[in-house]
């Protein structure tokens, strides 16, 4: 009886752990990321972030974020306390934020990119969209460098 109840114990804890893997992963959405730059510094990837969106015409958004030692980048202290999260804190773009415009990532909020990375991100989104084809055309045509880069982008609860 013993055997048994150790087998029953054993097979209910491996259903489990594999039900919360399952439900992990489907918290993680592919998306894919039209790089311009990586780099270890922050001011570099500010300049190029800059730099693109006026020679290229486009929106720059850096969606309050601000370089931080801890973390990479984070919200500024207010908006973290005005949207009750702890300090610092960064959600990496992709989440609900899909589109054309530059801004600069930080690569440990992405699973399959290198860490400790400054990223000037001109796109994000599905690359086969229409509105992202157009933003690589016309990328291309300036930055020569730029490339498709495809991540988990993680969209569960941040609380």
């Amino acid at each position: 009886m013993k055997h048994r109840s150790s087998f029953i114990f054993f097979l209910l804890f491996a259903m489990l752990t594999q039900a919360q893997d399952s439900t992990n992963e489907d918290m993680f959405v592919k998306k894919d990321f039209l790089i311009l730059l990586s780099t270890k510094n922050y001011k570099a990837a500010l300049i190029t972030a800059k730099k693109v969106s006026s020679s290229m015409n486009m929106k720059l958004d850096l969606r309050g974020l601000a370089e931080n030692t801890e973390s990479g980048l984070s919200f500024s202290q207010k908006q973290c306390k005005e949207e009750d999260i702890e300090y610092p804190a960064y959600y990496a773009r992709g989440r609900w934020d899909d589109g054309v415009y530059i801004s600069i990532e930080y690569s440990d909020a992405y699973t399959e990119f290198a860490k400790g990375y400054y990223i000037v991100i001109a796109a994000s989104g599905t690359r086969e969209e229409n509105e992202i084809q157009a933003a690589y055309k016309k990328i291309k045509g300036g930055y020569k460098d730029a490339y498709f880069k495809s991540s988990k982008v993680y969209m569960g609860c941040m609380h």
